[in-house]
């Protein structure tokens, strides 16, 4: 509680930067046409790549899914929060209001984490109809959407920190977009077989070896930890960065 009451954070601030940024979003088709990508990637070729009827409507083959949906997905959600400002200019406005750092990268941050969110939330017809029709474990199921979106998070953080690297929205989705490759394929056992016994130091810092621990139905602290410092990490990092930018300016 002494270090949270340290930290100098109007959630007002927060609050007014989250609504613009959700805002931006919907202000063009963009955010709607995203949003019916992730529907049809999801929902419609989950059927027909992983057989749900015919696999006793588990759910395990929608979560291996949008692990490998999440690496192009979450650069694309992120790639315009700090690129598309520095490109237009209007990062210098942003930063002579009175507004601190953190209250800036939050605001975008949960902005960015809503908006997984509801894309998550165009999913929920699948556990539905598996809830009908037979009786999927509510712990497994509970862990499994717990997972994605705590991984989604980790994997915004860190992209919204890349954006911050550049003016280039593009060059901010590639970026984003192979760093959250190199996190996913530190937890692809494949992989990992190759390192021998730092296999599983390297697996610990996966953001999908994680994902998997909570979609076994292991509430574990060690996992909520492991995210927590993850995304706490790249938003210290964009924090650092951008005071480095203002006092260049």
């Amino acid at each position: 509680m002494e270090l949270l009451n340290k930290i100098d954070i109007d959630w007002k601030n927060v609050k007014t930067i989250f609504r613009r940024e959700l805002a931006n979003y919907f202000n063009t088709p963009i955010g709607y046409i995203f949003l019916g990508i992730f529907v049809i990637l999801v929902n419609f070729l989950f059927f027909f790549i992983t057989r749900f009827f015919d696999r006793g409507y588990s759910l395990q083959g929608m979560f291996d899914m949008l692990k490998l949906i999440y690496l192009a997905f979450i650069p694309v959600i992120t790639m315009r929060l700090w690129a598309e400002e520095r490109r237009s200019g209007t990062v210098e406005l942003l930063l002579t209001l009175p507004i601190n750092e953190i209250e800036l990268i939050l605001g975008k941050y949960f902005s960015a984490l809503v908006f997984l969110a509801l894309a998550l939330a165009t999913t929920l017809v699948l556990p539905i109809i598996a809830l009908y029709v037979s009786s999927p474990d509510l712990m497994v199921l509970f862990g499994s959407y717990l997972g994605a979106l705590l991984s989604g998070s980790a994997y915004i953080a860190m992209g919204l920190y890349i954006s911050w690297l550049t003016r280039d929205q593009i060059t901010a989705f590639l970026l984003s977009f192979l760093a959250c490759l190199f996190i996913y394929l530190l937890g692809y056992q494949p992989v990992l077989q190759f390192f021998g016994p730092l296999k599983e130091l390297l697996g610990f810092l996966s953001v999908s070896w994680h994902s998997d621990s909570l979609a076994a139905g292991l509430l574990d602290t060690r996992d909520l930890l492991y995210y927590i410092s993850f995304s706490a990490l790249f938003i210290y990092l964009n924090k650092i960065s951008i005071q480095n930018f203002r006092r260049g300016n």
